[in-house]
Parts: structure tokens; C-alpha cells; sequence
């Protein structure tokens, strides 16, 4: 691997290290959305998100889109294929590691699972005969 390569992925790395960003890339997975709501949802201050994003777009996970006085941020869709493949895999990571919502009656409520088609597999399988 040549210097570049491993330039990338640090930056990758480094943009992917810190929680806020994680939070804001989990947030922006279902589209773009503008500061306001981040920082709503994330009870963070306008200037600390729109640092942590500004931080995003120089790395170029993600990209802007203005329309009049607000602007909406999302996940880049040009991102390299390689790249796009580490985070996606980063927020399904995050994803699958929400706590299962908990009913007022204190019991989990029933989920419709996605097909979604997952390409790891384990390199072993432990089977328990009971």
C-alpha cells in the first residue's frame, strides 16, 4: 500500500473516532437532515454539531445541499466504494447496539425484521446439544 492509501484511512478513522460524529452519521443514515434537528436530537449546542460537521465535510462523508435559508446535511453519495463499505458497516454496528425499546407495560414490543442481506459469517459456530 502506497502513503495515500494509508492517509485516507486515517482520516477515515479519525472522523469515525469521536462519539458526536458517530451520533451525527447514525442520524444522517436516513437522509439529510439540517442542524437544527441534530442538534435537538442530540441536546448539543448549534456551534458544537456545526464544528463536528464541518469536521465531516473536510473528510468528505458528507456533503451539503442548500435550499434558502436552511441547509441539510447527509451522507456524501460519491463516497468511495471501499470507504462507503467501512461505514456502513460502522452504522450498522450502532444500529445493532440500540437497546431494544421497552413497552410502557415493561415488555419489548414485537419488530417486523428487515430482509437485509448480511455477508459476514462467523468462522466457527459453537452448537450446545442440551
Amino acid at each position: 500500500m502506497n502513503d495515500t492509501v494509508f492517509a485516507e484511512l486515517e482520516k477515515l478513522f479519525l472522523a469515525l473516532s469521536d462519539q458526536t460524529r458517530l451520533r451525527l452519521l447514525s442520524l444522517m443514515s436516513g437522509g439529510e437532515v439540517s442542524v437544527g434537528y441534530l442538534a435537538d436530537t442530540l441536546g448539543e449546542s448549534q456551534p458544537k454539531i456545526s464544528r463536528h460537521l464541518a469536521y465531516l465535510r473536510g473528510t468528505g462523508l458528507v456533503s451539503t445541499r442548500r435550499d434558502g435559508k436552511w441547509i441539510y446535511y447527509g451522507i456524501d453519495e460519491s463516497l468511495d466504494r471501499d470507504v462507503r463499505r467501512v461505514l456502513d458497516t460502522t452504522l450498522a454496528s450502532i444500529r445493532y447496539a440500540q437497546p431494544a425499546p421497552v413497552a410502557e407495560d415493561g415488555r419489548s414490543p414485537q419488530f417486523e425484521v428487515e430482509d437485509e442481506i448480511d455477508d459476514w459469517s462467523p468462522s466457527e459456530i459453537e452448537v450446545y446439544l442440551l
